[in-house]
């Protein structure tokens, strides 16, 4: 666990986000402005796998030093993330599409708390009945991306584990499409026939080839994870010689911007496209799209989600 700052901080409020192999928290003033912050491994995978482990224990081992000594004062907690799962703290009931912010905040559910120097407020995810789809988190970023764009009008892009493409008008999440790129990969590359054709070498001239080729022949996805191995075994020596991992990642995340890229031709009115995270996976997401002649700009993911939580925080603060 990574422990506070030795600097004593007296926060007007506390934001969470808690994932599912971690959590962390931030202490922040009135004006949204962070005091101080705190992580742990803990995240729900780890609760559920140890009874002697809760949610309220982990909270306040976290941020027991921000906390008065007292209880003449509750200091309020808005969480995002896992805690509102089914397997969670307490379940946050998803809110369907299209959805406005401040309807996401007051659909957050509070849990009983021992401890009374806290008041606890989780908040839901989001869920998509047609094309059924749910997310739990990434909610929040968009919330806080909006705030930030009030006037943006297009699509903005989450990558991770399990990507989110959410259509973002008119002050509301329209819609959403999640893609399992990053947990098919971290399959492919670990656990298939593909893992012996790995390495650490990365080449951005092959991964480009391989979103472009993801985008000519669609249908030709299961095929070409094959060549990635076969290629080394049958002597082309220009196709063995290409980083694994530069192809295969260029095969998933080509095949999911291509899916999406068809998306926005339907679309005319798509005029933004905009990335929320930062780091390598965001830039190679940018490279995909600028294959296909889009180009999208990116946001730090952890400002973002903060100012989601701060935005219900308002929220829950006003009703």
């Amino acid at each position: 666990m990574h422990s506070p700052s030795s600097q004593s901080a007296h926060p007007a409020w506390i934001a969470v986000d808690w994932g599912t192999s971690n959590v962390r928290a931030w202490a922040m003033d009135d004006g949204s402005s962070i005091l101080d912050q705190a992580s742990s491994p803990l995240g729900m995978n780890a609760i559920a796998a140890d009874d002697a482990l809760s949610f309220e224990g982990v909270l306040i081992g976290l941020i027991d030093r921000w906390l008065p000594r007292d209880a003449t004062v509750r200091v309020q907690v808005v969480i995002c993330g896992m805690a509102g799962a089914k397997q969670g703290w307490l379940e946050a009931p998803y809110c369907s599409v299209p959805v406005r912010p401040d309807e996401l905040a007051s659909g957050a559910v509070r849990p009983d708390i021992s401890d009374p120097r806290i008041d606890v407020a989780i908040l839901p995810g989001l869920k998509q009945v047609d094309d059924p789809d749910v997310m739990r988190g990434e909610e929040t970023q968009l919330v806080g991306f909006m705030a930030a764009h009030p006037a943006f009008d297009g699509w903005v892009c989450l990558p991770g584990t399990h990507s989110k493409w959410a259509r973002v008008s008119g002050g509301a999440i329209r819609g959403f499409k999640t893609y399992m790129t990053g947990e098919v990969f971290a399959l492919l590359s670990k656990q298939s026939i593909l893992r012996h054709s790995m390495d650490d070498r990365w080449d951005d001239a092959v991964f480009e080839q391989a979103v472009r080729e993801a985008a000519s022949a669609p249908t030709g996805f299961l095929h070409r994870l094959f060549t990635v191995r076969a290629s080394g075994l049958v002597g082309n020596a220009d196709a063995a010689s290409q980083p694994g991992a530069s192809v295969l990642s260029g095969a998933v995340i080509g095949s999911e911007i291509a899916d999406v890229v068809r998306d926005l031709g339907r679309d005319s009115q798509i005029a933004q496209i905009a990335l929320i995270g930062d780091g390598k996976l965001a830039g190679l997401y940018r490279k995909a799209l600028a294959a296909h002649g889009f180009d999208a700009d990116a946001v730090d993911g952890e400002a973002i989600t903060i100012a989601g939580l701060a935005s219900a925080y308002r929220v829950i603060n006003i009703s």
